[in-house]
């Protein structure tokens, strides 16, 4: 189940990217076609390989959980959800930024303020 949820978030980082135009997708490639997630390994999970990719990614071995914005020339707005205090907005830069202790989901929100913003670390409601 944890492949399926990396694989789709994956797959909808790719598409925002697409549509925002920072990555470009290869001739041959199809419309339907997400670029696969990363396998990394960790001396926190003894070696073995797990999944991390671009958009939210859960704490793993005491280590907080983060969001990785794959594209490399845009700051966007995303949705932190929260539990048990309430939802907020927060601005991130390419690369990981990593999440409150109590985050439990985050996302890109193109609908909020058109997606993109000027400085990460602003945030919103």
């Amino acid at each position: 189940m944890t492949f399926l949820k990396t694989s789709l978030r994956t797959a909808a980082a790719v598409t925002a990217a697409l549509a925002l135009g920072t990555l470009s997708a290869p001739a041959s490639a199809s419309g339907s076609t997400a670029a696969a997630p990363s396998a990394k390994t960790s001396a926190n999970t003894g070696g073995t390989a797990f999944l991390a990719g671009c958009g939210w990614n859960e704490g793993r071995g005491g280590e907080r959980a983060y969001y990785e914005h794959c594209a490399t020339n845009t700051n966007v707005w995303i949705q932190v959800k929260r539990f048990p205090r309430s939802n907020y907005h927060r601005c991130v830069g390419p690369g990981r930024t990593n999440l409150d202790v109590d985050a439990t989901g985050a996302w890109y929100d193109s609908n909020y303020q058109g997606g993109l913003c000027s400085h990460p670390g602003d945030t919103g409601p």
